[in-house]
């Protein structure tokens, strides 16, 4: 009779207890996150332009914030200004008190327009106007609710940590050499360029979503998916399968929430309107919708963003080949 009737050793069964605890702690954080920050939309300082004198402007924005600190509104001295400022990302939307009319843009999905529309009706009403509208840059017609560079980035995203995670469950949590560090990095690069080329593909050609840029779109996403799997690379080589866990953390309990896919920065809690813009996720996000929607406008911050969780795991790739770490040895039974 061949084989073992005993299961082959692996960790020990504490170490595998601690390791479903985590699991279900990460679990646990999912649901807090994903809930905590997407349950409840309130508008915070959502900045928006009025047309005319900063007097004008803020009567309207007091008359916007009686009961609090929901619109951030900015005086420009015309309806063209003010519509270069909604086409450069400055603001959400533009009131012109004269003709009580009302700028939007739906390429953030319905929720922000319905949210500018519902409070400038009633300043409108107050001075006996009828409030009308007018689109500036609206969503495509295949993404009513602006959240396919949302999906888009998301998919990116995935596919970044897993292979990051993939490299390293089979050919180690860390490079053995330096040659080997870079040969990872190598791959990871030649993996991104494929995978950002893929999503447009997808998006575009799939689907006849977002055309108009295929190849700043391909550059965005193959950024977004080095930056994620170079930094899931850094983390697995500084902690091992904990470092697996901590980019799964970042970059999904923290990181889709706080991405301003569903609603803006603007909208969500404090927590996550605070720690959005500093990962890839809204990065990612923010510079695909900039791109398709915006005409490229104001993709300085999120290009920094990427390229520095980039930079980061390059190098700890590169410092942390051939070190051991104790993290990453558990004992066995």
């Amino acid at each position: 009779m061949t084989g073992s009737p005993h299961p082959s050793h692996g960790v020990s069964y504490p170490v595998t207890a601690l390791f479903m605890a985590a699991v279900f702690l990460l679990g646990a954080a999912f649901i807090a996150s994903y809930v905590g920050g997407l349950h409840a939309p309130h508008p915070h300082r959502v900045p928006v332009a009025v047309v005319g004198p900063p007097d004008t402007a803020d009567r309207v924005g007091a008359a916007l914030n009686r009961r609090g600190r929901a619109f951030d509104t900015r005086p420009y001295p015309t309806m063209q200004a003010a519509q270069r400022a909604i086409r450069h990302r400055d603001v959400y939307g533009a009131y012109v008190p004269q003709q009580g009319l009302l700028l939007v843009t739906t390429a953030f999905g319905p929720e922000v327009a319905g949210l500018l529309r519902g409070s400038f009706s009633q300043v409108a009403a107050a001075s006996g106007q009828n409030l009308s509208e007018r689109d500036v840059a609206p969503a495509d017609a295949g993404d009513p609710d602006g959240l396919v560079p949302f999906y888009l980035v998301i998919g990116w995203i995935v596919s970044a940590y897993l292979v990051a995670a993939i490299v390293g469950l089979y050919r180690g949590m860390a490079a053995v050499t330096p040659r080997d560090a870079v040969v990872r990095l190598l791959a990871f690069a030649v993996y991104s360029a494929a995978a950002g080329a893929a999503g447009t593909l997808i998006v575009e050609t799939g689907y006849g979503y977002l055309s108009g840029r295929p190849w700043l779109l391909t550059g965005i996403g193959a950024l977004c998916v080095f930056a994620v799997a170079v930094a899931t690379a850094a983390a697995e080589s500084l902690l091992g399968i904990i470092g697996t866990a901590l980019a799964i953390v970042v970059f999904v309990v923290l990181g889709n929430p706080s991405a301003g896919g569903p609603r803006p920065p603007e909208m969500l809690p404090g927590f996550w309107r605070d720690v959005g813009p500093w990962l890839p996720n809204w990065a990612g996000t923010e510079a695909v919708r900039n791109t398709v929607y915006f005409g490229g406008h104001d993709l300085t911050r999120p290009l920094i963003v990427l390229g520095c969780y980039a930079a980061a795991g390059i190098a700890l790739v590169l410092l942390l080949a051939g070190r051991s770490n104790p993290v990453m040895r558990f004992p066995r039974g």
